[in-house]
């Protein structure tokens, strides 16, 4: 048993050396004379045999650190309003709403941008389309700011309680309270906020492949299109896979993962050194107008972020409640003919829905128990360099940008067809088993904490029971992290179900239909939000697109709520004192 648990702990370790060396190895063509340097280059002009990656780097950053530099002050400034510079009656609501954010798609966000916000851009800003760099950027922080603020909430949780003593001694208010005692104390918090951010900012594709414009250039104002390198992978693939551009993308892929282990090894790096940081110090010295300066940043992040927020929602259900019927999901189809006698809809959005159904399950069925195990193992029987390198990988496997994944199993297909299966196709299969390496980290890490924030007086007790410890993991330990474990679980699923850029590179398409079999197309819910938003012809369609958005937030975010409400019970069973 503990060899199988090593062996799905170490299926981290596999899947990281496998997406590398899948990069490396198709990269390797580039190494030929005048490629390498085609490719790092300012021009993409593949007609001419120029496939120059650097504007779509330069796109990236760009995208990311703009999007930052909004979303890490409103972020700092709702976790300071949650904190003491709001009311107490509206913060909680104020957190749960954030919360709730990260369980919106990225699609939804997509389409009620490029439908509300972008014609608001083109009207204010004559002679611009609206699909912009700064439409992006807007978008992407909204995006990326529920993990700043809720990364600041759990360091701030941790460290106003222990000072009220000491501010209360001193008689600060609390605003000097927070920012005079607690910001100095968590600097590395706030700087690991801002990569965290980053990291997932830069691995975005969807909002920067419907908003930014995607021209294949440097921009020169926020009004300008520009085109980041995830972008860059999707748009190509879907037109090329045989040419040096198809080759130059292996290149991108490399470049991103580059920047996910950089931002991987700055948090670990900021996790070994615990204490004040030199900028953040200046905060504890009697700087005249801090304080207001944080209260005005706390209530202008309260009411933008909310009012941002209520906008594109408000206008996203505006625009799709009038479609929810029977006829939006079955067409002309019966209901009962559709569902019982599996008779074909062409019209509607079941073939969809039943497409994300099995992509989910199957990719749950590839995971969980991977993940699981290996939870299992980092937890309890981990030990020594194998467990830092295993813990390493899953962590930066967590961070790797989706995209990549479906560059990986497209990749694959390509492998196989040049080996021993000619016929090899992307399919159902291929996606739910890349959609499965995309959740099996966030699996790994829900099992390993759940079973970590179990007291240790269980353990203990195991002990001196005479249990083995696979048996007071067996028959104590997994018993009693359950619901966190379940709650992970659920959480993953409702990643799975809402990724858009795996599944675009690795078998969706538009009017498959119900799948057959496991190497048949299929049809998903936000890949037939993203094609009716960019290809829609008529309004019935658009329609169609607005439906389609209002389930798959339904979907999402009734496994957010039922993991965040698995995950509370295990949290208020083993509280101390309960």
């Amino acid at each position: 048993m503990l060899v199988l648990l090593s062996g799905a702990a170490g299926a981290s370790v596999l899947c990281v050396a496998g997406i590398l060396g899948f990069l490396v190895w198709f990269s390797l063509p580039l190494l030929q004379p005048g490629q390498l340097a085609a490719v790092l280059s300012w021009t993409w002009q593949p007609t001419s045999d120029r496939f120059g990656i650097l504007p779509m780097a330069v796109g990236s950053l760009l995208l990311a650190s703009s999007a930052m530099l909004l979303a890490w002050p409103l972020g700092l400034g709702l976790a300071l309003f949650a904190h003491g510079l709001g009311p107490a009656r509206i913060s909680p609501p104020l957190l749960a709403l954030v919360r709730l954010m990260s369980g919106v798609p990225t699609v939804v966000y997509g389409l009620a941008s490029v439908f509300l916000l972008v014609p608001l851009l083109r009207s204010c800003f004559t002679g611009t389309s609206g699909f912009s760099w700064l439409a992006a950027m807007l978008v992407l922080a909204l995006l990326v700011l529920p993990t700043v603020t809720l990364v600041l909430d759990g360091q701030l949780r941790l460290l106003v309680p222990g000072l009220r003593l000491t501010a209360a001694a001193l008689g600060l208010t609390p605003a000097q309270t927070l920012v005079r005692l607690a910001l100095p104390q968590c600097g590395h918090g706030l700087k690991a906020a801002a990569a965290l951010g980053f990291g997932r900012a830069i691995g975005d594709t969807l909002i920067a492949l419907m908003l930014s414009g995607n021209a294949a250039q440097v921009p020169h104002s926020p009004l300008d299109s520009l085109r980041a390198l995830t972008a860059h992978i999707g748009l190509v693939l879907a037109t090329d896979s045989q040419s040096e551009a198809y080759g130059s993308l292996f290149a991108c892929g490399l470049a991103l993962f580059g920047m996910s282990l950089a931002v991987n090894l700055g948090l670990r790096g900021l996790s070994r050194r615990p204490g004040q940081t030199a900028f953040f110090a200046y905060l504890g010295r009697p700087l005249p107008g801090l304080e207001t300066l944080a209260t005005g940043l706390s209530w202008t992040s309260a009411i933008l972020v909310p009012a941002a927020l209520a906008a594109l929602l408000g206008f996203l259900f505006l625009r799709g409640l009038p479609v929810v019927s029977l006829v939006l999901f079955f067409g002309d189809t019966s209901p009962l003919d559709a569902l019982v006698r599996g008779a074909p809809v062409f019209d509607g959005l079941w073939p969809a829905c039943l497409g994300t159904l099995w992509l989910v399950g199957l990719a749950a069925l590839f995971a969980v128990p991977v993940g699981l195990a290996g939870g299992i193992h980092l937890a309890e029987f981990a030990t020594g360099r194998a467990a830092r390198l295993a813990s390493f990988c899953v962590d930066l496997l967590a961070g790797v940008p989706s995209i990549l994944m479906g560059l990986f199993g497209f990749a694959l297909i390509l492998l196989l067809r040049r080996t021993f299966w000619p016929s090899a196709n992307t399919c159902l299969l291929l996606s739910a088993l890349c959609l499965a390496l995309l959740v099996l980290p966030y699996l790994v890490s829900a099992t390993r904490a759940a079973l970590a924030g179990l007291p240790q007086e269980l353990r203990l007790t195991c002990a001196a029971l005479g249990l083995s410890r696979w048996q007071a993991v067996k028959r104590v330990l997994l018993p009693a992290a359950r619901q966190g474990i379940l709650g992970g679980v659920v959480l993953a699923l409702g990643r799975a179900a809402e990724d858009t850029a795996v599944i675009l590179l690795t078998g969706v398409v538009v009017g498959a239909g119900r799948p057959g079999a496991l190497t048949d197309k299929f049809e998903a819910l936000p890949f037939t939000i993203y094609y009716l938003a960019a290809e829609h012809q008529t309004p019935q369609e658009l329609d169609l697109a607005f439906g389609a958005a209002l389930t798959l937030l339904a979907l999402t975010l009734a496994l957010f709520a039922l993991a965040r409400r698995l995950g509370g019970t295990t949290n208020e069973a083993w509280r101390p004192g309960t």
